[in-house]
């Protein structure tokens, strides 16, 4: 083995574990697969193939690894598509910069279970007067009422941003210890916090997406067969992009007709079903629970205690489990907790049983929300048909009626377009409308996001949506309420 050719792009030469560097992201990705393939480790066939200058490097140097995308791409045709397994792609990770996005948009690419994403936040940023979406494929006159829509809506949110800033440093002041910059960053926060929701959802974003191939092209190919024109351009734009880094994996990431079809091909059959179901709009209801596992405890214990001895069939273990009393149960499950750090996640075994919740978001909430991506979820089209949320403390600062006057004057536009336009008309709606969404998460996850969500520094009304789902869960499930660390205080201006 030549270990001087193979230094530059291994972080070692001689121990099991070793990181590889310096090499294009697809090379990568076949050097993993001839795990499956060759009985030669990786060294060597790393070594063999730089001997042989199939990947173009002649000289062994990272620089001159970044200017063999032509070899790699040969490289991939060769080996890649003649394995046949995707997996491979996998292996070969891509870091996407997209800015100018709309927070529509976003919601749309942040749908995306194996990625990871950094997204400008309404928090810490004060957004600018034009930072909204175009729409140019809304005919003229609906365009018009658009962009004004959204110039009155950053108008209001500009306008009390000093207003606001202010009022919160005299609730909020400085504490002893506190340095400038910290206060000062804090009142900001709760500033932000207090008006995103004026913000329109046609609000122009940047964020950061790193994921695998395999399901970066899963990706893109849901986005090129999205209804909305700018998810289309932006998702053509990520595959131009996406292609200089790995040629091979991407380049068959096209609109699929069965994702485009499906929702048109369902419509039929779901009408009909409603007609049936109908009934009148509920008061407003944070989280509704909709359906849950009766024997929850006896399946997590059946997962704890699986591989304590027990040598019964698992169908027949559980058959015992529900008769056994519910304080040797909830024994097992306490035991498990025992140890739990405040960092720790709760045991994989919590898996084993899931619960389903519809909950009635405002859309800002809905965009911090929808970052946990460990469930199913689902959402309907954006609108106003459900009212708008509107900050207590805004109320209390006298602020209340130009908030809901601006929303009101934003509702108008957003019906005027959904009559035609029902896609494109999200855009208008601000933030502070509430989407319904419907979620099935498992009870490991379910600690995470009432733990994460109702905390001292969470937003009002996502803290509000944690701690109704902590008492919706633990009325049907009471052997949880000790367990989930809830915050279920109600804090003013609780930011710090």
């Amino acid at each position: 083995m030549d270990l001087e050719r193979i230094a530059p792009f291994v972080s070692n030469l001689d121990r099991k574990v070793f990181a590889l560097f310096g090499l294009p992201e697809e090379v990568i990705a076949v050097l993993f697969a001839y795990y499956s393939r060759s009985r030669d480790d990786l060294r060597t066939n790393l070594a063999r193939l730089l001997a042989d200058e199939e990947l173009g490097i002649a000289g062994g140097s990272a620089t001159q690894a970044a200017q063999a995308q032509d070899k790699a791409r040969a490289f991939h045709e060769k080996w890649v598509v003649g394995y046949g397994h995707a997996s491979v792609a996998e292996h070969a990770v891509v870091h996407l910069a997209l800015e100018d996005v709309s927070i529509v948009a976003s919601k749309v690419i942040e749908d995306l279970r194996l990625g990871s994403f950094t997204e400008k936040s309404t928090r810490y940023v004060v957004f600018d007067a034009r930072s909204f979406a175009d729409l140019p494929e809304l005919p003229p006159e609906l365009r018009s009422v658009y962009r004004a829509s959204c110039e009155k809506l950053f108008g209001v949110y500009l306008e009390l941003q000093p207003r606001v800033e202010e009022r919160v440093r005299e609730l909020a002041p400085k504490r002893p210890g506190q340095s400038d910059a910290a206060w000062n960053a804090a009142v900001r926060s709760h500033t932000c916090d207090l008006l995103r929701g004026l913000l329109p959802a046609g609000t122009l974003t940047n964020l950061g997406i790193t994921a695998n191939a395999r399901a970066m092209a899963m990706l893109i190919s849901k986005m090129l067969s999205w209804p909305l024109d700018e998810v289309k351009r932006i998702a053509g734009d990520m595959r131009t992009e996406a292609l200089v880094v790995a040629p091979t994996l991407l380049r068959h990431a096209a609109r699929n007709d069965f994702r485009e079809a499906i929702a048109g091909d369902i419509a039929p059959a779901a009408a009909a079903l409603q007609g049936a179901a109908r009934r009148e709009e509920a008061a407003h209801v944070p989280v509704r629970l909709v359906q849950f596992d009766a024997d929850a405890m006896e399946r997590v214990v059946l997962a704890l205690s699986y591989d304590c001895g027990e040598s019964a069939d698992a169908d027949a273990r559980l058959q015992s489990l529900r008769a056994e009393p519910r304080d040797k149960l909830q024994a097992v499950v306490d035991a498990a907790m025992l140890h739990r750090g405040a960092y720790d996640p709760a045991p994989r075994a919590f898996e084993a049983s899931s619960v389903t919740v519809e909950l009635e978001v405002d859309y800002g909430a809905y965009r911090d929300l929808q970052r946990h991506r460990i469930l199913t979820p689902l959402v309907r089209t954006l609108g106003c048909t459900l009212g708008a949320y509107v900050s207590e403390d805004l109320e209390a600062m006298g602020h209340g009626p130009r908030v809901k006057q601006a929303l009101e004057e934003a509702r108008g536009a957003w019906e005027r377009i959904a009559s035609s336009h029902p896609f494109e008309a999200q855009y208008a709606v601000p933030l502070a409308y509430r989407v319904r969404t419907l979620w099935t998460l498992n009870l490991r996850e379910l600690f995470h996001v009432i733990e994460l969500r109702s905390g001292k520094q969470g937003h009002a009304s996502y803290r509000r949506v944690a701690q109704e789902l902590y008492r919706a869960v633990v009325a049907v499930h009471p052997w949880l309420a000790k367990l989930i660390r809830a915050d279920m205080e109600s804090y003013r201006l609780a930011r710090e």
